[in-house]
């Protein structure tokens, strides 16, 4: 768990100005800081983001720091993870010689969940493993790649050989999590919501035959601004970075995946309320709760540790 320094990373490149978060925030390091926050309680998160829309000046001390916030994501605190994770070895965390094995499958919104699902592996003595392939739904559905103009083929085989994989391994519980928002499928044209669906099912189902529990991670909203220049950009009037909940600005499979979970009889978790009221703050408490506009920020998942336990542990194997 990187709160006992075990992720203790030496600084690089970053004491300047803020970077773009989105690509390169996967391949610099941020410097180290002091301290996070302990874990909320439920009750702890539900009253800071019930005021988080009030919320206009940047914290002091905000966490993580401004000109760090871009790149505060998990692949900076677990290097292992950086490009990809495939296979049931590659990347492994949390109580390594426990018989109870939790697998967190999808693309770069499931590596986004990384953090408090190791802290609670050291509390409830289970093992992660962690499957992503950046731009890959877990979902069931062809994407496009727009910079090769072309299906992402890679992803769909990727995807077949991962399931393969965890079924051979036979986890205890599979958490499946994905990015919904404006992914585009064959022909750069948005994907429907019942492919969507559809497309979920299927990879319920791809594990249903070996009576493994499965679980929906919801996704999370998508802001219009990208995360933390705007916060530099507006210090005292931090909420013109703020966007609706739902976003209308975006195309979503949000009510999709929870339709496929329902269908299939998994699990769903709904982390929406965990970040966002009717309108999504890009600060909650003194914490940046988004590193880009997509991704929740590393310090505000793990953050949410509870949370996750409160839903994971029903799920485990007693005892």
């Amino acid at each position: 768990m990187r709160r006992h320094g075990t992720t203790a990373i030496v600084a690089l490149l970053l004491l300047g100005a803020i970077g773009a978060p989105s690509a390169a925030s996967a391949h610099r390091v941020m410097p180290m800081r002091a301290s996070l926050p302990k874990p909320g309680t439920p009750s702890q998160i539900a009253a800071l983001v019930k005021v988080s829309s009030s919320i206009e000046k940047l914290p002091s001390p905000l966490l993580p720091a401004l000109q760090n916030a871009g790149y505060d994501n998990a692949a900076n605190y677990y290097p292992v993870i950086r490009q990809q994770c495939s296979g049931t070895t590659e990347c492994v965390f949390g109580d390594k010689p426990s018989k109870t094995t939790v697998v967190l499958f999808g693309d770069s919104h499931a590596a986004m969940w990384l953090p408090p699902l190791v802290y609670d592996a050291g509390q409830l003595r289970f093992r992660i493993v962690l499957l992503w392939y950046s731009a890959c739904p877990a979902a069931s559905v062809t994407v496009w790649n727009p910079s090769q103009h072309a299906v992402n083929a890679g992803c769909n085989t990727w995807r077949a050989q991962s399931v393969s994989a965890i079924r051979a391994l036979g986890p205890s519980l599979i958490l499946l999590s994905d990015r919904t928002a404006a992914v585009d499928g064959p022909g750069g044209k948005p994907i429907a919501n019942a492919t969507w669906k559809a497309g979920m099912e299927r990879t319920i189902s791809d594990f249903a035959g070996s009576k493994l529990t499965v679980a929906v991670i919801g996704d999370i909203t998508a802001l219009t601004n990208e995360m933390p220049q705007c916060l530099a950009a507006h210090p005292s009037k931090i909420q013109d970075c703020s966007s609706p909940n739902p976003n209308p600005g975006f195309k979503t499979h949000v009510a999709d995946e929870e339709a496929a979970a329902r269908a299939k009889g998994a699990t769903y978790i709904n982390p929406q309320s965990w970040l966002c009221t009717k309108k999504c703050s890009p600060v909650v408490g003194n914490m940046v709760v988004y590193y880009d506009n997509l991704h929740a920020s590393a310090t505000y998942a793990e953050y949410l540790s509870l949370l996750f336990e409160t839903a994971v542990k029903p799920l485990l194997p007693a005892g």
